[in-house]
């Protein structure tokens, strides 16, 4: 216990340091979150009943904490630096140890008006059409490395102040694993004219036995249209195989602090393997919502609609008034499987018990066959802040 005193009272005063430094402007700051909770609850299948205790306690020290929109860097400003970065260094007790840990460290060398990314190293990020079923296979590069992929990208941003490109080599591990001496490259350019951004990619690699592809992506932003969003995607790879998806979304609120806004919306995928996939969807956030308080959704998916159809229909639907919430979910498909969830979350704003929640929930993942799941129903009271 003498040990982690003196070891937290090292982290206060490092983070009076690094508060106070020209190179770290943030300011350090605390995050702890406590809670336990008795649940009670019965199996309507087995007739069991009984109660299960739990607590968890999560604590987060930050020293390096962005909490004035600045940034924890060092590089310069003639055109010619090295520069890096490192966002949120912290001390984490999670599951009963203390974890020191960042949430991101990137570092480049600037060579005016490139920037030559030397941490972290080409992800090879593909996929402009977003797949929507599970089981349908993506075209994308399969670099199939056994070894730690390095490599670097040189960016160059704000080109004319409209495009920026990313070129990109890697290999296949360094040079105490890389026997067949494999290389892979690409590049990316990504122009915005107006409210559109188009974004175009290629690959090539490995080189001893090369695949190739191209992906393809575009964007738009129509804010007199009460915020539409539309995208467009096509990938096609070496051999033939190509897919391609789009995506509407009609905007009905404006993004509440979680980025969440009420919508509908339509998303569709096609391949070169005749999949044609649908889904149709409608959100509504419970906070700056279409309706205050009023939280829902729907979802109608649709896939193999050209061979195999088959579909599923999920609904949510809470309100919360902040004294309380009642809240259900419902989902059925082609499988005839109908699931529900429903309950009401008590806070204590309606008990009078202040830092308390008590929750009533029933759930089942089968209605359809009463011999399959009746259900379960439990009764939680939790403590927390």
């Amino acid at each position: 216990m003498k040990k982690l005193s003196i070891l937290l009272i090292g982290l206060f005063l490092v983070a009076g340091m690094a508060s106070a430094s020209d190179e770290f402007s943030g300011t350090p700051a605390t995050d702890i979150d406590i809670s336990a909770n008795v649940t009670w609850g019965v199996d309507l299948n087995t007739g069991y009943t009984g109660f299960q205790n739990a607590a968890s306690f999560d604590a987060e020290l930050y020293w390096l904490n962005d909490d004035d929109g600045t940034d924890y860097e060092k590089g310069g400003d003639d055109g010619l630096y090295g520069y890096i970065y490192v966002d949120d260094v912290y001390l984490e007790f999670d599951a009963g140890s203390w974890q020191l840990g960042y949430d991101y460290i990137s570092a480049s060398v600037v060579v005016d008006p490139a920037e030559i990314i030397i941490w972290t190293a080409p992800a090879f990020e593909w996929g402009s059409a977003e797949i929507l079923d599970g089981t349908d296979i993506d075209v994308a590069p399969a670099l199939g490395s056994t070894n730690t992929i390095g490599g670097v990208t040189i960016e160059l941003a704000d080109l004319g102040d409209m495009a920026t490109v990313d070129v990109y080599v890697a290999s296949d591990g360094d040079w105490t694993d890389n026997a067949a001496n494999d290389y892979a490259a690409g590049a990316d350019v990504e122009v915005g004219v107006s409210i559109v951004t188009i974004t175009v990619g290629g690959f090539y690699g490995w080189f001893s036995g090369a695949t190739w592809g191209a992906t393809a992506l575009v964007e738009a932003t129509v804010d007199a249209l009460s915020g539409v969003d539309i995208a467009a995607g096509v990938d096609f790879m070496d051999g033939g195989a190509w897919d391609v998806a789009g995506n509407v979304t009609v905007n009905l609120s404006e993004e509440n602090d979680d980025g969440d806004t009420g919508n509908v919306y339509v998303d569709v995928y096609y391949s070169e393997t005749a999949d044609l996939d649908v889904v149709l969807g409608f959100a509504e956030p419970t906070d700056m919502g279409i309706k205050d308080m009023l939280g829902a959704s729907l979802v109608v998916e649709l896939f193999d609609i050209t061979g195999t159809l088959s579909w599923n229909v999920d609904v949510t639907g809470e309100y919360d008034t902040g004294d309380l919430m009642p809240y259900f979910g419902f989902g059925m498909g082609d499988d005839e499987v109908v699931n529900l969830n429903a309950g009401v979350e008590l806070y204590s704003g309606f008990t009078g018990i202040d830092l308390t929640t008590i929750t009533l929930d029933y759930v089942s993942t089968d209605l359809t066959d009463p011999t399959q799941d009746l259900g379960i129903f439990t009764v939680d009271v939790a403590v927390s802040f």
